[in-house]
């Protein structure tokens, strides 16, 4: 393969354009090859915003399409008459065939709020009934006029999901439905606007009103539930700018239809943005948006627009030569920038190896950070690399102080393992350790919890650091029971194949733990230490006594049973204990019906916590 070095390659270039200097003669062209190109980058502003406007307004058209269905179908008495059960199986059908919608519920007369939702994967569940007490939903269903349905609400953030919803009263005795509501999250809109600007090789992005964001691909994470941000405080440097942004002089056919065209400098660079403002979809108009990198294109636009004619045909042919060499110089550079970028993410399965180049310092390049990616890829099989990404994002490092912090501890750990591990050999025992941690740890980190390390056949977990959480002990409890639910699908898989149950012990308390780095100065582990951790692992151990017979003994000591809101009959008073090393005896609660666990422990407030309980 032929490999060239830049300064010879920038040779070449330059040795070109003086033999192509000669066209200056062109320069008499110049006027009108200006007014075509700037009415081509018109035209592409135009159609980027075109093309993102109809997938945007598509997207939230289908919500109120769907709304007005149902409500005509309930008033027509075709649904909802055979009462509740059917009128659900009838919205799940209806959410199948509308993939944009995550949410369809409806109210009835004593305003109790059944409703169906989809899962991350895709899948639709019901939802549980429950009464409707939220004073601000009430006040909201009250405003929709008789016989009609409202526009789009402000974004709301709900169970730590933010979303967007229409609505419509129904008031039909028939099918006793009052209210039919359709909702979309931000957190997916996000990610479909995040998906539209890929396709135009830009950024899209949506404003609610002139100062706050409402989707940008940095709002995109799964699970990240936000809320609607200023734009002041947008982490994207662009959005943060957009007030400072200049209008382009020369994009005035894009203007006329109504899309404007600015140039925004961040500091560290320019960029030109596109947006269009749409009415009627809430209280606050909407601004559909794009932006991309400001290129040599439109820097040598702005120069041809000052220069004199005797340089122009020049400056035309360097723009040119400036094309074709930027697209030698960036592509494989741009795709090395894209995998550095999951790199200091921790995202190596998205880090691409960097394909060689004929120019040797980009090649060498390559080769070096495909080395580097190679032992990233083995290191991290032995560091856990969620918890190391929540620990950059804070700021952490070794010299991370320790502090004392309020949490909720795990301890887990089979029943009579040993005996188990005695009939497989070691390589059978490995990889049924691994499936049973795989296990624990869909469902720890699907609460957010840290799995602080692996003790045998035991892990060792914990909710409050290093991000802190007001409802550590509710995740705690949802993780474990979680985990009950994994293990029972789990064992009847076993059955089938004539395999003996797994029993698990798990032990959960709350209280105060020192958390930081500790250990020798060449090893340090991000770990808790502290009485608690203590009692966590004494109520562990102590399940062999208290057990009931249950595939997962749960354990939860009092005070951890009151942080997470555990309705009284989903526990059983088991008395108070004393515990190897704990001077004091500790009130312990077994947990016996998962299903009636209050619904701030036990309830799912997102998809991928719903996602966490389902069998293997």
């Amino acid at each position: 393969m032929l490999r060239l070095r830049i300064r010879t390659l920038l040779a070449l270039t330059m040795g070109g354009l003086v033999l192509v200097a000669g066209g200056a003669v062109l320069a008499i062209a110049l006027a009108a090859s200006a007014a075509n190109t700037f009415g081509m980058l018109s035209d592409r502003s135009v159609l980027i915003l075109d093309g993102i406007e109809d997938k945007v307004r598509a997207r939230l058209d289908a919500a109120g399409e769907v709304v007005d269905g149902v409500v005509g179908e309930i008033r027509a008495g075709r649904i909802g008459s055979a009462g509740p059960e059917a009128m659900l199986e009838t919205l799940g059908a209806v959410m199948a065939t509308a993939p944009a919608l995550e949410v369809l519920i409806y109210w009835d007369s004593a305003m109790v709020r059944r409703g169906v939702m989809r899962h991350a994967d895709g899948s639709v569940m019901q939802m549980p009934p429950a009464v409707e007490e939220n004073p601000r939903v009430l006040a909201a269903l009250a405003l929709i006029p008789e016989g009609r349905r409202n526009g789009w609400s402000e974004p709301v953030v709900e169970n730590g999901v933010t979303y967007v919803s229409v609505a419509a009263r129904v008031d039909s005795t028939a099918a006793d439905a009052t209210f039919v509501v359709a909702a979309v999250s931000l957190e997916r809109f996000s990610a479909f606007v995040d998906e539209i600007g890929r396709k135009y090789d830009a950024t899209a992005f949506l404003l609610y009103g002139h100062d706050r964001l409402l989707a940008h691909p940095s709002l995109a994470s799964e699970g990240a539930g936000h809320a609607v941000v200023p734009v002041a405080e947008a982490v994207d440097k662009v959005i943060r700018n957009l007030e400072n942004g200049q209008p382009l002089p020369f994009m005035g056919s894009a203007r006329e239809r109504g899309v404007d065209v600015m140039r925004v400098d961040t500091g560290e660079g320019q960029h030109i943005v596109l947006f269009r403002w749409l009415e009627g979809y809430g209280p606050k108009p909407i601004a559909v948006g794009a932006y991309f990198e400001r290129n040599a294109v439109v820097d040598e636009l702005e120069r041809l627009a000052a220069s004199a004619a005797a340089g122009v045909a020049v400056t035309v042919v360097a723009v040119i030569a400036a094309i074709v060499l930027g697209g030698l110089i960036a592509r494989p550079v741009s795709r090395l920038a894209q995998s550095a970028a999951a790199v200091a993410g921790l995202d190596f399965d998205r880090a691409e190896p960097a394909p060689a180049s004929a120019i040797v310092e980009v090649d060498e390049q390559a080769r070096a950070f495909n080395r580097m990616l190679d032992a990233l890829k083995v290191f991290e099989t032995y560091v856990p690399r969620r918890l190391v990404q929540r620990l950059v994002a804070r700021g952490g490092g070794r010299d991370m102080p320790s502090e004392t912090r309020d949490l909720t501890v795990m301890f887990t750990d089979i029943e009579r393992f040993t005996a188990i591990a005695e009939r497989m050999g070691a390589e059978e025992t490995a990889t049924f350790l691994n499936r049973h941690f795989g296990l624990l740890g869909e469902c720890i980190g699907a609460e957010n919890g840290t799995i602080d390390k692996y003790i045998g056949d035991a892990v060792m977990a914990f909710w409050g650091a290093p991000d802190p959480m007001d409802d550590h002990a509710a995740r705690a409890v949802r993780a474990a029971l979680g985990i009950a639910g994994r293990i029972t699908a789990d064992n009847r898989r076993r059955a089938r194949k004539g395999l003996r149950p797994v029993r698990v012990r798990i032990g959960l308390h709350s209280g105060p733990a020192v958390v930081g780095n500790i250990g020798a100065p060449d090893r340090v582990n991000y770990t808790i230490v502290g009485d608690t951790v203590n009692v966590a692992h004494r109520l562990e151990a102590l399940g062999h006594r208290l057990d009931a017979g249950a595939d997962v003994t749960i354990l939860v000591s009092a005070v951890t049973a009151a942080l997470a809101g555990l309705a009284p009959e989903a526990a059983d008073d088991v008395g108070a204990h004393l515990l190897d090393g704990v001077p004091q005896p500790v009130a312990i609660r077994r947990i016996r019906d998962p299903q009636a666990v209050a619904p701030g422990a036990a309830a799912p407030s997102s998809p991928d916590r719903r996602r966490s309980g389902a069998g293997p």
